[in-house]
């Protein structure tokens, strides 16, 4: 059970909340966890709902690209919820289920696209070993050019905050979803 009940625009949420629940509504067409806790910080969770909304569809990034760093993020913070919401949602992108399966069990990179190992190599670098190789940064950049590589990267940082929230929140993904691969000891 989630340690704050979803908020939704009926009196029993202050108002602001309830305007921030409207709000993300009409520009996200939806209320998804971890855009609902979001409504309980007003403003900031206006301003946080867009950007994660700007970073999942208004990149140079392809919708599969952007799924598997999705992905990628929510395997380095086991996050089950973010996991197995993103996966579904990337195969129907188009992300290919041997470069999810790699990035779940931490799998060789052999028999991937040279853009999938990229991204799941710099993944790994960034957020799994916490320091990006130069020539990891330099095939990044190479191509998909520098806003790519931030965008890629910035992707990846709002799907952390994102998995944070909801361990904040205790939200957890239901029994019967996709879970994450245990990490081996």
């Amino acid at each position: 059970m989630p340690r704050l009940p979803f908020p939704a625009d009926t009196e029993a949420f202050p108002p602001e909340t309830r305007e921030t629940v409207r709000y993300i509504q009409e520009t996200r067409g939806s209320l998804p966890p971890p855009s609902t806790y979001l409504a309980y910080a007003g403003e900031v969770g206006k301003k946080l709902a867009d950007l994660a909304g700007y970073l999942r569809y208004k990149t140079s990034l392809t919708d599969a690209e952007t799924e598997l760093a999705i992905c990628a993020a929510a395997r380095a913070m086991n996050a089950d919820f973010i996991w197995s919401a993103h996966v579904k949602l990337g195969l129907a992108a188009g992300t290919r289920e041997q470069a999810i399966h790699a990035v779940d069990t931490f799998g060789p990179l052999d028999g991937l696209t040279a853009d999938e190992a990229l991204i799941i190599r710099y993944s790994r670098e960034l957020l799994e070993e916490k320091q990006v190789r130069d020539e990891t940064f330099e095939a990044v950049r190479a191509r998909w050019g520098e806003s790519g590589a931030m965008e890629l990267t910035a992707v990846m940082s709002v799907y952390l905050m994102n998995a944070t929230i909801l361990r904040a929140m205790d939200h957890r993904a239901a029994a019967d979803a996709r879970h994450l691969t245990p990490r081996a000891s």
